[in-house]
């Protein structure tokens, strides 16, 4: 027997007996702001995907847990490998999740120029405009 088959039987078994797995956190919707200093500010709100597919709304077993949110200001130029300009992280512990907000503040000023994009999350992943 191949090593990679006990392997992948141990893995679901461990998933298994997770059940149906952890609910996801994302970004619903997010603004931004230029700061008098260039920086920017966004406001992002979180959103609860549930593993399992059913309508988010209900409890979030990611509620009272923190959740870091990572923003990061790209150029539009190379959409495969875009480069980083900047970022920014801010960690929150929400009693819920659903409809939370978390402010990030970017870590270095943002240049002016045009193209610069914002992506915040992964599940899902909201890009905006930078101003």
């Amino acid at each position: 027997m191949s090593l990679r088959i006990p392997w992948m039987l141990t893995c679901c078994g461990l998933l298994a007996a997770c059940g149906s797995g952890p609910d996801l956190v994302g970004v619903r919707t997010a603004t931004a702001v230029r700061d008098a200093d260039d920086r920017v500010t966004v406001t992002a709100v979180l959103t609860c995907v549930p593993w399992d597919g059913s309508p988010a709304g209900g409890d979030c077993d990611a509620d009272g847990k923190e959740h870091c949110m990572v923003a990061t200001w790209t150029d539009s130029y190379g959409r495969n490998s875009p480069r980083i300009i900047t970022s920014g992280v801010q960690c929150v512990i929400p009693q819920r999740v659903e409809g939370a907000t978390v402010v990030i503040r970017s870590s270095a000023p943002v240049p002016r120029e045009q193209g610069l994009t914002i992506r915040l999350g992964d599940t899902p992943r909201v890009v905006i405009d930078s101003p």
